[in-house]
């Protein structure tokens, strides 16, 4: 088990969601940067959708109470195991009774750390993913216990990559939403050269951006979305769609990124600054 000592800001578990649910109303999920959570699960030779846990900006402490390998992946923080600050992309052998912190962060926003056999927590409807209306809880809780494989030393699997993820992406890559020939000139101009902020409106659901483009009195019926989608309101507000967004929404639907730009999106914090580079369809 892995004692949940103190939270952190947002620390909850993650696979790869529920996709197969989406039609009937059910969030997709899952890790907000999902490339350096399976990153962590590749370098424990895990499966690419092994339940690892998600800690935004401020890290939890934990105490582990049975042996395991772990990886770490993603946003720059520093993580102590005792004294030993331990580095990333390398399993790193825990011991029974020892404890990680974490640091303060100092690039990106998500933290990664897969355990060797993954976190074997409750499932909901095919998922370990955490999810405000569908599991009981939405993150991690003090005093939480996680269960656990237990691990064996000569498991260790002594490989070591680098981070594919970038943390502080001033370029999003995006594609035409359905609704983006609808806007007029000047609202096209303003997506593709305007620069824009995450404003403190974030979290798994979505990110609002700053400033606002030109607003419109476009007439909108309820459509289908996916994480990744850019909405844009009759204000003129853009609203990234993210992994526990809803899934189906009204107003027009603008812009599209990909899962690459989901991932690097994930890894933005409030007041982190980018612009828009529309791409074409492969």
């Amino acid at each position: 088990m892995i004692k949940v000592l103190e939270t952190g800001l947002y620390t909850s578990i993650q696979d790869l969601g529920r996709p197969d649910w989406h039609s009937l109303g059910i969030p997709y999920s899952g890790a907000m940067d999902a490339q350096s959570a399976q990153t962590a699960n590749a370098l424990l030779q895990n499966s690419p959708s092994a339940a690892v846990m998600e800690i935004s900006m401020t890290g939890p402490i934990l105490l582990f109470t049975k042996p395991c390998w772990v990886v770490f992946s993603g946003a720059q923080m520093p993580i102590y195991l005792g004294q030993q600050e331990l580095s990333q992309h390398q399993p790193h052998w825990i011991k029974e009774a020892q404890e990680i912190r974490f640091g303060k962060l100092t690039k990106g926003f998500r933290l990664y750390m897969a355990i060797k056999g993954g976190f074997k927590t409750a499932s909901v409807l095919g998922s370990r993913s955490m999810c405000k209306n569908v599991t009981p809880h939405f993150m991690v809780q003090k005093g939480m216990e996680l269960d656990h494989e237990t691990g064996t030393k000569d498991q260790g699997v002594y490989l070591k990559v680098q981070a594919t993820t970038p943390l502080q992406a001033h370029e999003i890559k995006v594609y035409k939403g359905p609704e983006y020939g609808n806007l007029s000139k000047e609202q096209q101009e303003n997506l593709e050269n305007q620069e824009f902020q995450v404003s403190n409106l974030n979290n798994r659901m979505a990110y609002q951006l700053t400033p606002n483009i030109a607003p419109h009195q476009l007439n909108q019926i309820t459509t289908p979305v996916l994480p990744g989608t850019v909405q844009l309101t009759p204000q003129g507000t853009l609203m990234v769609l993210m992994r526990d967004g809803q899934t189906t929404g009204g107003y027009p639907r603008v812009l599209q990124l990909s899962a690459k730009s989901v991932n690097a999106m994930a890894q933005l914090k409030t007041g982190d600054s980018f612009h828009f580079k529309l791409v074409a369809l492969a």
